[in-house]
């Protein structure tokens, strides 16, 4: 398969990466960070492709490719009224606008074969979100809708939708707090979207720590 994946540097979207390319897939690793794509790439020589770009800022990602996994996110604790800080505006391009723009280069090409799979990393935030991440719980709450409508629109097209909605991931992103006690690891989310793909789950699909 040939595997499109987004923030594809570190996390969840490394994570997806590794268990994608290890099976033998071909994997282009988007994100902004050359040197670790770099080391993603020689670690996996012939099978992923770099492609250096910010999301943000609406690079070219066009192409064919059986799987599109759109990870790309921002997170920071914060809420929608803190004085301080605009979390909400913060994060508002990276995990709503750049998603809408990349799923729009990269779906009529699935459109027009008739096949593929689109896969977008939610987060269970959307359910339940806590006092201190009411901002970032809002920009995912925007991209379950943008998967909404996908789903309706891709409808009788052969493309498959999964919106995987995982709890708390230890990431990087958790650097500078205290992670809670029961979190899970990325390989565990990546172990979830490769079984999506291979078995060819769709909805929504939640994963929790036990």
């Amino acid at each position: 398969m040939n595997v499109l994946i987004t923030g594809a540097s570190r996390g969840i979207g490394r994570a997806c990466a590794e268990r994608f390319a290890a099976a033998g897939n071909h994997v282009a690793a988007v994100a902004r960070t050359e040197e670790q794509l770099s080391n993603l790439r020689d670690t996996f020589p012939g099978l992923v492709r770099m492609v250096v770009a910010d999301l943000n800022e609406s690079p070219d990602l066009s192409g064919e490719y059986d799987v599109v996994i759109l990870n790309a996110g921002y997170y920071a604790p914060g809420g929608l009224l803190d004085r301080e800080r605009d979390v909400f505006s913060e994060s508002w391009r990276l995990n709503v606008v750049a998603n809408h723009h990349a799923a729009r280069q990269l779906l009529p090409a699935m459109i027009a074969r008739g096949s593929g799979h689109l896969v977008v990393i939610g987060s269970t935030a959307t359910d339940d979100p806590s006092p201190h991440m009411t901002a970032y719980a809002a920009t995912k709450k925007a991209l379950r809708g943008l998967f909404d409508g996908w789903t309706q629109e891709l409808a009788g097209s052969g493309v498959r939708t999964t919106l995987i909605a995982p709890g708390a991931t230890l990431t990087s992103s958790w650097e500078g707090e205290t992670p809670p006690p029961r979190i899970l690891a990325a390989t565990s989310v990546a172990d979830l979207v490769y079984r999506t793909v291979t078995e060819g789950l769709t909805g929504r699909l939640v994963l929790k720590a036990d």
